[in-house]
């Protein structure tokens, strides 16, 4: 990534996610509770791990084959876990559900669309740009 903006909004996502992710624990009561203990955090570490892996694989290949591989990957690690859960291996998790499958999809694309939309405006506006413009 170009632009250090992108890695402190991926940083900045991932924080929220984490405080999310204690705040929305097994004692939440709140609004939605179903959703929230249930869901929102299939959707939400998703998409971080996407984001996450966008820092990571940038550095060693075109930002469409970091794309496509980190979306691949973090839906493939999603579903690999859910497929132990439904034969009774706890890792990451003790329940298996279907739907689980379905927010991780919804996470990943979540993720690609942050990425399309928000990543891409701030690495068009990378500093390396305005530098060599001025050259």
């Amino acid at each position: 990534m170009k632009n250090p903006k992108s890695k402190y909004l991926i940083v900045a996502i991932s924080l929220l996610v984490g405080l999310l992710h204690f705040l929305i624990g097994p004692d939440y009561q709140g609004v939605f509770r179903d959703f929230m203990r249930g869901y929102l955090i299939d959707i939400l570490l998703p998409c971080n791990l996407y984001l996450l892996l966008q820092i990571a694989i940038r550095k060693h290949t075109s930002v469409f084959l970091a794309r496509l591989a980190g979306a691949g990957f973090t839906f493939s690690f999603g579903v690999v876990v859910e497929i132990l859960q439904a034969y009774h291996v706890q890792f990451l998790g003790t329940t298996y559900d279907p739907l689980d499958i379905l927010m991780y999809a919804i996470g990943v694309g979540l993720g690609i669309l942050l990425d399309l939309t928000l990543l891409d405006r701030l690495e068009k506006s990378s500093p390396e740009d305005h530098q060599s413009a001025g050259k």
